[in-house]
């Protein structure tokens, strides 16, 4: 019986190793073989009790366990020195392991402050460019700042040294190219509050110099009507001699007689500089100030034209000289009156300066009026003065002016 029981066991655990070898891929084969064993242990167990035979059974069984656990250590004798190895090669690279993580946090916490540090330095380049930008900002704002001082101190210098042409384009250029890139500063504002102050300075500056040849005009004017006059007189001694030399007398006007008296004028003309007004004109344009200009340069001119009739005259033979040379001064004023109309239409209109010439008349006339018992008195004084007078007519009649009031007034003081 106990051999029986033996076998049996023996076979069950050899389906059992053979459950085992093949439980690498588990499949319906091993689950087959699983129920064959228990199909076999059932019998097995079934019998032993029928048998009455438990304890017999349990002692095979232990001994078949023994016999087993002496399989097994004699099996573990074998391997268990590559069993120490593979743990010794085991701790081995768990120690290489711990090293390495020791090494990898090592690793880690430089990489940290490698970030860190990295982070701080592009913390640092980035504030270093904010700061390279706003000292590249300073630097254009102070060149920009330089380059309007300068030409400040220019306009300056351009004003001082008379340079007016320079000067008005200097101010220009700063208030339409470099004040606008400094206006945002104090700085800037400040010097756009002085561009009215700027402009008055030059307006002023040239105004100076226009005045001053206004003054300076009086000698010009003097030479400029003493000149026509003693042209005008050449030709009046060319007009007497055509006319004597004339059988048959009749009238020709003094318009033809300029006409066939050309041919003999070589006179060169005396010509007058008048940069100075053109100057001032341009100026004022340029500044807008074109119609103030030009209300002063009338009103200047209005008082000039009076000062010049306000010499003190006397009509006596042998004081006719101050009276020649008021005309010598009106002739030579008109004179300039013409040739700004001429050169400048659109800033001296005829009508103001037809307005001057009939009030410088009329201040003629009355001049004469005053003295005309005088001049009626002393046939010498009133011939010298006829002779004076018609000259002083042919030469404004040449120079385009409406001489028909000085003709009515030759002809109420001589009746010719």
């Amino acid at each position: 019986m106990a051999d029986s029981i033996q076998q049996q066991l023996q076979q069950l655990v050899l389906l059992s190793d053979s459950v085992g070898t093949a439980g690498a891929g588990v499949g319906a084969g091993s689950v087959s073989t699983v129920e064959e064993a228990m199909e076999q242990l059932g019998p097995l167990i079934h019998s032993v009790y029928r048998a009455n035979k438990q304890k017999l059974f349990r002692q095979q069984v232990d001994l078949f366990a023994q016999r087993k656990d002496t399989e097994i250590m004699k099996l573990c004798g074998n391997y268990h020195q590559e069993f120490v190895q593979s743990v010794a090669q085991l701790l081995k690279v768990r120690q290489n392991t711990s090293e390495l993580q020791e090494k990898v946090v090592g690793l880690n916490a430089e990489l940290q402050l490698s970030g860190k540090s990295l982070y701080e330095k592009k913390a640092e380049l980035l504030s270093l460019r904010r700061e390279h930008g706003n000292i590249q900002d300073a630097v254009d704002a102070v060149r920009g700042c330089l380059d309007v001082v300068r030409l400040v101190a220019g306009f300056d210098e351009q004003v001082v040294g008379k340079q007016y042409y320079s000067a008005i384009k200097t101010l220009s250029a700063l208030k339409d190219q470099s004040l606008p890139q400094v206006r945002r500063f104090a700085f800037g504002r400040m010097l756009e509050s002085s561009i009215p102050h700027m402009e008055t300075k030059l307006q002023g500056a040239a105004l100076r110099d226009m005045k001053d040849w206004l003054f300076g005009l009086k000698k010009t004017t003097r030479d400029i009507g003493s000149h026509l006059t003693s042209r005008m007189q050449r030709k009046q001694g060319m007009w007497a001699e055509r006319d004597a030399a004339v059988q048959e007398r009749y009238f020709v006007s003094s318009a033809v007689q300029f006409v066939l008296d050309e041919e003999y004028d070589h006179d060169e003309p005396l010509t007058v500089d008048m940069m100075p007004l053109y100057q001032c004109l341009h100026i004022n344009e340029k500044l807008g100030r074109r119609a103030e200009f030009r209300r002063s340069f009338t009103e200047d001119r209005s008082d000039q034209l009076s000062l010049i009739l306000a010499s003190p005259v006397q009509f006596a033979l042998a004081q006719l000289a101050p009276f020649e040379a008021m005309l010598f001064d009106v002739i030579g004023f008109f004179v300039v009156e013409h040739g700004i109309l001429a050169s400048a239409p659109d800033f001296r209109s005829k009508a103001d300066v037809d307005t001057l010439w009939d009030a410088g008349i009329a201040k003629l006339s009355d001049i004469i009026a005053r003295s005309i018992q005088t001049i009626r008195g002393d046939p010498a004084i009133s011939q010298a003065l006829q002779g004076s007078l018609t000259t002083f007519t042919y030469v404004m009649e040449e120079n385009a002016y409406d001489v028909r009031k000085l003709r009515e007034l030759m002809m109420a003081i001589f009746g010719v």
